[in-house]
């Protein structure tokens, strides 16, 4: 028996739930297929249990802090296990939220895999879905390390669900993934390294902020390998031995955050003359068409802006489209984005190269200083801020924050400049004392 759709989502995560919700809300009739659980990647290995660890992993310091303040502490002990529990338990309330939320808006729900047959027509398990369209929304999976093929690296995936935690763990990649789980590690006790191929970490954001982080993260105990990577890896009895190019080292776990892939493995999408992109993602046009008619993708899998938001706001702008026959594309221009280590990183528009390769002429301005809420401890810690505008009309072009909170502090500042603000008027704003966040209306060059 084969059932039918206008709209068949494939993938059960952020943006195919919207996708499939909004769909059907507008009366479109709607399936969607998910193998695992709800939620996708954000919600079960990615943003929420990430975060959740992130948050764990600061109270060491803040322990640390409360005795410059006057608080006696005199035992305080963690419990990874307690942290793993809370965590699934959390994930299982968000994971009945998405079910809940799909059954509510009239979305048939398969809890399988979905396969292509033709450009037309899926397997679901034992079923077959027919739909006039299909959209292709099941995001990425971490990258396998084929060259250490030979021992057992541990992935992004399952790092957060270790039987218990190591007591030295080495890191390989240098990206946003790789750097928050170094944070995390530390901040839980743990003695981390991290090793890149280059000169510095995050080398795919602003040099002179990732060479801040990678400076506030050593000096918070992480040891960062640099311009090194492990050759070879063996298994020695119950420790890894990892060959770098000059020094044998030894570590309990090691773990791979070279970037996440997409994850169409199971799709069969030759069955539909779906084409890929240089990196291995569907290709798609810019209204989300892939090379096969009636066939769409977003989110991850596209490999444009790998964020959660990005993809519900492509879900929204794809069914507008679908159902009102319009052409809109969709902005992918200043985009705010966070990286959770320790300190936390956050920004929105260009760094300060790009900006340089934009524009003509640009002006920087800079503030380093050290948080009032460390200034009676022995942290060590500060704050950078970088704003970076357009010369030839002061408009901001770039915001950049390293230091606690920095996340919910450029949320506020991205409404100024998705909006054109210049900053002449962002000088007229009356800064909050005493607070960090006050230094980005007072920057000067």
């Amino acid at each position: 028996m084969t059932s039918k759709f206008d709209l068949f989502v494939i993938g059960g995560g952020s943006g195919g739930v919207r996708a499939a919700r909004y769909a059907s809300s507008l009366g479109i009739n709607t399936g969607i297929a998910e193998g695992s659980r709800l939620g996708g990647t954000c919600v079960n290995k990615g943003c929420i249990p990430k975060k959740l660890y992130s948050f764990a992993s600061h109270y060491s310091e803040e322990l640390n802090l409360m005795r410059s303040f006057g608080w006696k502490i005199d035992k305080s002990k963690f419990s990874w296990n307690k942290l793993v529990k809370n965590k699934k338990k959390e994930l299982f309330r968000l994971n009945n939220i998405y079910q809940n939320l799909l059954e509510n808006s009239k979305v048939k729900i398969f809890e399988d895999y979905a396969e292509f047959v033709d450009q037309n027509t899926l397997k679901v398990g034992n079923k077959y879905i027919h739909s006039k369209n299909i959209l292709i929304a099941v995001g990425t999976k971490p990258r396998e390390l084929n060259k250490f093929s030979n021992v057992n690296i541990l992935s992004s995936d399952e790092a957060f669900d270790l039987k218990k935690l190591p007591k030295n763990i080495l890191i390989m990649g240098g990206g946003y993934i790789a750097v928050e789980f170094a944070s995390i590690f530390n901040g839980l006790g743990v003695n981390t390294s991290l090793c890149v191929r280059g000169k510095r970490i995050l080398s795919d954001f602003d040099k002179e902020i990732s060479e801040f982080i990678m400076q506030q993260m050593q000096e918070k105990g992480v040891k960062i390998i640099v311009e090194d990577f492990p050759e070879k890896i063996q298994l020695k009895q119950k420790d890894y031995q990892v060959f770098f190019k000059n020094k044998t080292r030894r570590y309990e776990k090691v773990m791979g955050a070279l970037g996440r892939v997409p994850n169409i493995s199971k799709l069969k999408i030759e069955n539909a003359k779906i084409k890929l992109n240089f990196k291995g993602a569907i290709h798609t046009d810019d209204l989300f068409k892939t090379s096969a008619k009636n066939i769409y993708a977003i989110g991850d899998v596209i490999d444009k802006v790998q964020l959660t938001p990005v993809a519900i706001s492509e879900a929204m702008t794809f069914v507008n489209n679908l159902k009102s026959n319009n052409k809109k594309k969709f902005n992918y221009k200043n985009i705010p984005t966070a990286v959770f280590s320790n300190p936390n990183y956050a920004f929105v528009g260009y760094s300060e190269n790009e900006a340089k390769k934009i524009y003509k002429k640009i002006k920087v301005y800079k503030s380093q200083f050290r948080s009032l809420k460390f200034s009676m401890s022995n942290s060590k810690e500060k704050v950078l801020i970088k704003l970076i505008t357009n010369a030839l009309n002061d408009k901001i072009v770039g915001l950049h924050y390293a230091g606690e909170n920095a996340a919910e502090i450029i949320q506020g500042f991205s409404v100024a400049v998705v909006n054109g603000l210049t900053k002449s008027q962002l000088d007229k704003t009356i800064g909050i004392h005493p607070t960090c966040a006050e230094e980005v209306v007072t920057l000067k060059t």
